[in-house]
């Protein structure tokens, strides 16, 4: 394979092809090899708050220009803002720091929860916005405000599921809302009119959390059914000129317009290790055309990082 550039301690960038090849002492948090879908390099790993590095590299192969805005696909906010290691997080921006050193932030400073890591990264000059897609509402605000060290202002907007947010009222909706720059589409750029999202791939990294494809119920969580990724994904949206618009469509067209995506498995969240297989299967066949090859991809493995 050809070498495209080399970074931390035996880390490689290889062409697989034009994909980051994880190795040396990283291989223990990224286990799983790269892969891609389209032109996109795609990471599978465990924990959420290990997006960050991933973003860093994807910056460092030219795949993404940071910061970069973020179109997640959570059941969790992770929004929550980094108080204890702002000021090592702000420092690293400043230098400004490398890969070694934001591989320590990420496993002594961010959350072992993964519930800080979004602030984080706008903390870090990696993340500029983002738009959240979650499974149901939470009753808390619509929007999280930010201002890093920098004085630089930040939001996180977070909505329902495509289907609700594509449908009449809904955020993607059509011109009334999807059109003003301060609101969700001043992340992702969504054009009705023409069913494409603009702005050029480079600004733009999607991301899921396995999660997001599940259904809580007292102490259980299942993963979604065939029905329910038909009903949430395959049938056309209720919204004036969207006749004929499947989420799914709305969503490939996010692949598209990416510059990188990263897999988190959460498997704790997902109601064990079984079910994160059991949904990443589903979210490969369903809605990504089977462009993953899972053979032998580890959904849980052993921290070699602090788990405080």
């Amino acid at each position: 394979m050809e070498k495209i550039g080399r970074g931390y301690d035996g880390l490689a960038f290889r062409s697989f092809p034009q994909v980051a090849m994880i190795n040396g002492p990283l291989r223990e948090i990224y286990p799983n090899p790269a892969q891609k879908i389209g032109d996109s390099p795609v990471m599978i790993f465990r924990d959420h708050r290990w997006t960050l590095p991933v973003l860093y590299l994807a910056g460092q192969m030219g795949r993404l220009e940071l910061p970069a805005r973020l179109v997640t696909f959570d059941r969790h906010r992770d929004s929550l803002p980094p108080d204890s290691g702002r000021d090592e997080l702000t420092r690293w921006r400043r230098n400004p720091g490398g890969l070694e050193e934001l591989i320590r932030l990420v496993r002594d400073v961010l959350s072992p929860r993964d519930d800080d890591w979004i602030l984080s990264g706008m903390e870090l000059g990696l993340i500029s916005g983002a738009v959240r897609f979650g499974t149901e509402p939470d009753g808390m605000e619509t929007v999280t405000r930010y201002t890093d060290g920098f004085g630089v202002e930040h939001r996180v907007f977070h909505l329902e599921r495509p289907a609700r947010e594509l449908s009449w009222k809904g955020a993607f909706a059509g011109s009334g809302h999807s059109g003003e720059s301060d609101g969700p589409a001043g992340v992702l750029p969504w054009d009705p009119e023409t069913r494409t999202v603009g702005a050029g791939r480079g600004g733009l990294l999607l991301d899921f959390d396995l999660d997001f494809f599940t259904i809580g119920w007292d102490l259980h969580v299942f993963p979604f059914s065939a029905g329910v990724y038909n009903t949430e994904f395959f049938v056309p949206c209720q919204a004036a000129g969207y006749d004929d618009l499947r989420p799914a469509a709305f969503l490939r067209e996010i692949v598209r317009a990416s510059g990188a995506v990263s897999i988190a498995c959460e498997p704790a969240f997902c109601g064990g290790a079984s079910n994160a297989g059991t949904i990443l299967e589903d979210l490969n066949r369903f809605l990504l055309g089977s462009a993953l090859d899972l053979s032998g991809v580890r959904v849980d493995y052993p921290a070699v990082y602090p788990d405080r």
